[in-house]
């Protein structure tokens, strides 16, 4: 961990966490949303730090993240932040970016090493899984270590995700709890995979707080998901009705054009 002070000036480390405030935390909760099929880690993240009120106490400096800039509001904001908020006993690390293959592991280890100095014994992932169209079947999906399967089995609206990988810097955090004295999960669900998916992160939102007693209000989010609902619906009778006048016979090619 590196304090505010001891930044090296020339060159970005591999990776470091730069911690900035110190809170007192009591095993507290880490939650990990990086960006996904319809954004929904990052959604779900944004609704828990703008409910709690969580003030950003790191951030994450690398090599291997990409040379931009992240705006917030017209505010400049560092791209790889760490949220907390002690009441809540909750620590949330999100990114709007990508981070290099090459990469992977540092920037996981430097969050875990600073996780486990401020005494985090749970780390989840929260993340959507890219299907066609708009998902019919809603149901949350956990993949877990061993030890944290029996908990999440009690909870009858989610299911085993029996089979599958989880890429990214999702994964290798996941993969690095392996190595530790740390439990480590992941809560999934469908998602558009292409535009933002309200939906899915009220899924997520709804599982976590049904876990931990979080208590997240959605109400904001489903009104988002409802009006996107309706224009997918709209769009897809468009289309519909595109594709009933391309094979119903036409008089003329401006028929074709202009009908």
């Amino acid at each position: 961990m590196a304090d505010k002070g001891e930044i090296k000036k020339l060159g970005a480390p591999e990776a470091e966490v730069v911690q900035t405030k110190t809170p007192e935390f009591n095993n507290p909760l880490l939650i990990c949303c990086f960006p996904s099929a319809g954004v929904v880690g990052i959604i779900a993240a944004n609704t828990i730090i703008e409910q709690f009120e969580m003030e950003e106490i790191a951030h994450v400096r690398s090599r291997y993240l990409p040379s931009a800039a992240v705006f917030m509001d017209g505010r400049l904001r560092h791209p790889f932040r760490i949220y907390g908020n002690s009441e809540k006993n909750l620590i949330v690390v999100t990114t709007e970016l990508p981070v290099s293959e090459d990469g992977m592991y540092f920037v996981s280890s430097a969050i875990l090493d600073w996780a486990a100095s401020i005494g985090v014994n749970e780390t989840v992932i929260l993340d959507g899984i890219p299907v066609q169209g708009i998902p019919t079947q809603r149901k949350v999906l956990y993949a877990a270590e061993e030890e944290k399967i029996a908990d999440l089995e009690e909870d009858e609206h989610m299911e085993l995700f029996k089979k599958g990988i989880i890429t990214g810097i999702a994964g290798s955090i996941l993969s690095e709890t392996l190595c530790r004295e740390m439990v480590g999960f992941a809560l999934l669900t469908p998602a558009i995979p292409m535009m933002p998916d309200p939906e899915g992160a009220i899924q997520l939102l709804h599982a976590l707080s049904r876990m931990y007693d979080v208590k997240v209000d959605t109400t904001e989010l489903q009104e988002s998901a409802d009006q996107i609902k309706k224009k997918l619906g709209e769009v897809a009778h468009q289309v519909d009705g595109m594709r009933r006048s391309r094979s119903a016979p036409s008089r003329s090619g401006y028929d074709r054009i202009y009908g």
